[in-house]
């Protein structure tokens, strides 16, 4: 009498299959990490600038350093903040945001009134919004005012070409004013809204998070599968 083949269960208890279990476990844990890496990547928070509502601050505007900013999208459109250099009465510099425009022509044009309009020499209040940092690009020659990002780093040193200041000695915030102010009014100058914090979705990154856990799967299903197929092996050679 031909000697019954094993169950499933019985081979799947062997020192071989057991240690072939814990291996595909393994593999699987390690695929399980790669996918909540991948899902932890899939939703993030997309603000295009961390905004801080800093204090009112007394300035003084200087008109005569002003420089566009571009890349500054608002209501998905891409256009250009208008820019000016400011102080305190430390001597504490900043760099406002004057306005946003959609076309670099009427940038062009708003600096050239700000140019020749007549400010008042007082430090006058203004509530002021802190931006998080952006590292300095280059400029274009043959666009020396239009600058691609809006950094204190970059500002500084063309606020003062001639003798560099520095960071240390002279630090720098990066603010925003509204354009409600009358003194910085300009008809063509639209006041800047600040990005709102929403969830986003990394299509990319949930595509290897859905991949990832087909892989742990997998790993665990090809242990099954291998097993699987001793049995049937052995039941055929039980039956002959």
């Amino acid at each position: 009498m031909p000697k019954p083949a094993p169950s499933f269960f019985q081979l799947a208890v062997r020192p071989k299959w057991i240690g072939a279990l814990l291996l595909s476990l393994l593999v699987a844990a390690i695929f399980a990490a790669f996918g909540q890496w991948q899902l932890e990547r899939s939703f993030t928070k997309n603000q295009s600038q961390e905004v801080v509502y800093g204090a009112e601050q007394n300035l003084m505007l200087d008109t005569q350093t002003g420089y566009l900013i571009a890349n500054r999208n608002q209501a998905g459109v891409s256009g250009y903040w208008v820019s000016a250099r400011a102080y305190d009465e430390n001597g504490k510099s900043f760099a406002l945001a004057l306005g946003w425009v959609a076309d670099l022509s009427v940038g062009k044009e708003v600096l050239a009134d700000l140019r020749d309009s007549i400010q008042p020499q007082a430090f006058l209040p203004r509530t002021v919004v802190e931006l998080a940092a952006e590292a300095p690009q280059p400029t274009d020659f043959n666009e020396p005012m239009l600058l691609q990002t809006f950094s204190p780093a970059q500002l500084v040193n063309l606020y003062s070409p001639e003798k560099p200041l520095a960071l240390e000695s002279n630090p720098w915030a990066q603010v925003s004013c509204g354009c409600d102010d009358e003194q910085l009014a300009h008809p063509k100058l639209t006041a800047i809204k600040f990005a709102i914090e929403a969830d986003s979705i990394n299509w990319l990154s949930l595509f290897y998070f859905v991949e990832w856990v087909v892989f742990a799967v997998f790993a665990v299903f090809l242990w099954w599968r291998l097993v699987r197929d001793e049995q049937i092996r052995l039941q055929s050679e039980s039956v002959e």
